[in-house]
């Protein structure tokens, strides 16, 4: 006889429990209620709202209880239609860790991100012939990813993207030294996650036929494809209510929906090339701007000391606060200075992601033409690649990378082979040097570089590119301080502030032992100063709320701030003074090479016809010649030019060697 497929649900769960079983249930339930409301409360407890905390904790309890004590069997029929529901109520559980899904994203949205959860529940019902293992799985899914998102949109103020997958490691690496706080719409996201575990435990459906279940897989495979084919499609926007700003991964994910966004996001993995690209159009322009720009009729070799200093800005760019000292007296002392050039640099990367801004300098490419959040050291490097290094090493340099951290830290043990640096030191190559908290100090690294310096080979020029440690997040540990910085507006009240401004008072005064040195130094010296990101949102949001801004209201170019950092280069030569100058990473080498008097190659002067029309170029703003500052994709004014550089450094970076 044929097996037939056939759904069937077991006999009723024991009507009866004993007393034993009842109270262990009830202080299961009671304790971890209890706990995870102790938690919020502990974090939270200034922000008011512990009644209604309690009051949905109150609530929860009762729901628990009769949900899984009780004894009572649900009908088919109604476990069916649990499992039609519970995959919608996951989806707004894991975007409701972070927002309001439903203030947030269309109905369009809503509709690409539900398939997802289906299908998820589903492959794993075909597999396993049980549906409530299917949707405990599926939910515990949204649980850990949703959780995952929240936490890392509170380390770097962006969710998690495809290519985060490449940065576990590092990630890992530094995540101790961050305070994984939660809020009370956190909390009550985890006691809806325990409801819904609760009714998932009285699902009994089972489907025991396993050839049929199994070959069901193959259709539903087909769906699968289907479906992700359609988030792929170019221009989606067009067909659904959502949105494509894909420079904008914080906004995109909070009005596509996690999921939906997450798998449009992976289409970017690979870079295609762009319209109109071609080797020989490349070429071209390249030769053309070869033609147009020349070098200085004399060459002059400085050494050369690139410092991008781990999270090093100005909060007051955001918004007047009061503090009981100055934290960065030398810098703000260096603005008209002479021999100086000041001003500041826009990022391309706000609270992390660190190599990017290293990325855009060493080689002059920029973000813009690359997936947001996107990681070029650990997705697009794996060989030799154009960059800085290059030309240093054709001046018979000595070139040395310095960063007082692990050295597989966004692979850069292996890219500083690929630029062609001399020599690589990381932490191992610090030991016994001074830190301050858990990394090694700003002091300490210049100290080093002094000592490159001095027992470098007379008459040969140093290139010294040093990315430091001191300033990296989080800011909760308190730390042994002579230099303690303390907010001083009641509004804002903020240990993590307090901590990040002393760190910047003791950058300061490094930098200032440092170039005071090289200012009585004998050879002709040139260094480059700047900050690599802005920290934290949980850092400066006391500063909007001291000044009255919400964030999220503020005009593009008002928001742009948050990408602000400052810019300093200082030659104990003669050099033209500037004040007030507006730069991106990717041009910084080419002013450093002005300022210095260094031959530029035929990439620097390519983009240096580029920053005439675009002087200021990042993941998600440029800024034209009058100074107006405009969204990455509102390239209409400049669209020319835009795809101009887009075809160059596709060229360096995908298509070089094709």
């Amino acid at each position: 006889m044929n097996e037939q497929s056939t759904v069937t649900a077991p006999a009723a769960p024991q009507q009866k429990r004993s007393l034993v079983r009842l109270y262990l249930t009830l202080m299961v339930v009671y304790g971890a209620i209890a706990g995870i409301s102790a938690y919020g409360f502990y974090y939270n407890y200034q922000d008011g709202g512990v009644g209604v905390l309690l009051a949905v904790a109150a609530a929860v309890t009762v729901a628990a209880t009769l949900l899984y004590v009780l004894p009572y069997k649900l009908h088919t029929i109604v476990q069916i239609v649990l499992a039609v529901l519970l995959p919608y109520v996951n989806l707004v559980l894991l975007e409701w860790f972070t927002h309001n899904p439903w203030e947030t994203m269309s109905l369009g949205a809503f509709a690409l991100n539900l398939p997802f959860y289906y299908f998820l529940m589903l492959f794993i019902f075909l597999l396993t012939g049980r549906l409530r293992l299917a949707l405990v799985l599926e939910t515990l899914f949204s649980l850990l990813v949703g959780l995952a998102n929240y936490f890392v949109i509170l380390f770097r103020s962006a969710p998690i993207l495809p290519w985060d997958l490449y940065s576990i490691r590092v990630a890992s690496s530094v995540a101790g030294n961050f305070t994984y706080s939660i809020s009370y719409q956190v909390v009550y996201v985890l006691f809806a996650f325990v409801l819904v575990f609760l009714l998932e435990s009285r699902i009994t459906l089972k489907w025991k036929n396993r050839m049929p279940r199994l070959l069901s897989l193959l259709p539903l495979s087909a769906l699968a494809a289907g479906y992700l084919a359609v988030i792929w499609i170019p221009n989606l926007e067009d067909y659904f209510d959502i949105d494509n700003t894909l420079f904008t991964p914080g906004y995109m994910y909070r009005t596509n929906g996690f999921m939906t966004a997450f798998l449009m996001d992976t289409r970017y993995l690979h870079v295609s090339a762009p319209d109109g690209y071609s080797p020989e159009t490349a070429d071209t322009l390249l030769s053309e701007a070869a033609s147009r720009i020349s070098n200085p009729k004399e060459i002059h070799k400085p050494n050369v000391i690139v410092i991008m200093d781990e999270a090093f800005s100005d909060p007051a760019v955001l918004g007047d606060f009061a503090v009981s000292m100055d934290y960065m007296p030398f810098v703000r002392s260096l603005k008209g200075a002479d021999n100086t050039v000041t001003g500041y640099m826009y990022a391309s990367v706000l609270g992390g992601n660190t190599a990017n801004s290293e990325f855009e300098f060493l080689t002059g490419n920029s973000m813009a033409f690359l997936p947001a959040g996107s990681i070029p050291y650990q997705q697009y490097l794996f060989d030799t690649t154009e960059n800085l290094t290059d030309t240093f090493n054709a001046l018979g340099y000595e070139t040395v990378a310095m960063h007082p951290y692990n050295s597989t830290g966004w692979n850069r043990n292996k890219v500083y082979q690929y630029f062609g640096f001399d020599e690589m030191h990381f932490v191992a190559d610090f030991q016994g040097g001074e830190r301050l908290r858990k990394y090694i100090s700003d002091a300490c690294l210049f100290d080093r570089i002094i000592q490159l310096y001095e027992e470098k080979e007379e008459g040969t020029p140093l290139f010294s590119f040093n990315v430091t440690m001191q300033n990296h997040s989080g800011y909760s540990d308190d730390y042994n301080n002579n230099l303690q910085v303390d907010v001083t507006a009641d509004e804002i009240n903020s240990h993590y502030l307090n901590n990040y401004l002393s760190l910047m008072k003791y950058t300061d005064a490094a930098l200032q032992d440092l170039i005071e040195y090289f200012s009585q130094a004998e050879e002709d010296t040139i260094l480059v100063f700047f900050g690599d990101h802005q920290p934290n949102d949980y850092v400066v949001k006391g500063i909007y709320k001291r000044n009255g801004v919400d964030y999220d209201s503020l005009p593009f170019a008002e928001q742009e701030k948050r990408y602000i950092v400052p810019l300093v280069i200082w030659a104990n030569f003669d050099i033209e003074e500037e004040t007030e100058v507006e730069i991106s990473a990717n041009y910084i080498a080419n002013l450093l090479f002005e300022k210095a008097g260094l031959p530029m190659s035929d990439y620097q002067k390519f983009l240096e016809t580029i920053r005439q029309d675009i002087p200021v170029l990042t993941a998600t703003m440029y800024e034209d010649t009058a100074g107006t500052i405009h969204p990455v994709n509102e390239t209409n004014r400049v669209a020319e030019i835009i795809q101009k550089y887009q075809i160059v450094q596709y060229h360096r970076l995908f298509a070089k060697d094709q």
